[in-house]
């Protein structure tokens, strides 16, 4: 048998290192993360970002268990640092989208009864077609292939479409 060669011995070496530091390293670090995040469900994911950082700069691991302990909680640092901004953007982005639609309800909720009524009277892939393309804008060939439909697929299909939703609004109107 041939010795494996030196550098994947360091590599495991390296490897076998980090984990041992990890398991040891992961509750103080779920600990750092549930006293500062919230909700507190995401201090697992936190933990794990964490873990995935120090995982790709294992080599830089140092040697002592203080000083594993010091670094590992600086990159938690960091981890935490863009959980928190990232929060603010999403709350930001989330109150931009609520004001926004506080101002313009989408069709579904405007209570038109009878065009509810008609869409649900066509079958799905026909009732999903005509939303793309009323609702929310797409044209008749992009919205076919988003359906996985061709280009003149989609075409006969929105007719054949409007024309049931056409005698589904004059039945229910007159």
């Amino acid at each position: 048998m041939t010795p494996a060669p030196l550098e994947t011995s360091t590599t495991t070496n390296t490897d076998a290192a980090f984990e041992d530091s990890a398991r040891a390293l992961a509750p103080a670090l779920l600990g750092y993360f549930v006293r500062r995040v919230d909700p507190v469900e995401d201090a697992a994911d936190c933990v794990s970002e964490t873990l995935l950082v120090l995982w790709r700069q294992r080599d830089r691991l140092p040697a002592s268990a203080d000083e594993q302990r010091a670094w590992s909680f600086g990159v938690a640092k960091g981890v935490l640092a863009n959980y928190r901004r990232g929060k603010v953007r999403r709350g930001a982005l989330s109150e931009k989208l609520r004001a926004g639609l506080m101002r313009e309800p989408s069709p579904g909720q405007q209570g038109d009864y009878e065009v509810l009524t008609s869409l649900a009277g066509l079958r799905q892939k026909d009732r999903e077609l005509v939303m793309l393309i009323v609702w929310d804008g797409f044209g008749v060939t992009e919205a076919g292939a988003l359906l996985g439909l061709s280009a003149t697929a989609a075409r006969t299909r929105y007719s054949r479409a409007r024309k049931h939703l056409r005698a589904s609004m004059e039945k229910q109107v007159g």
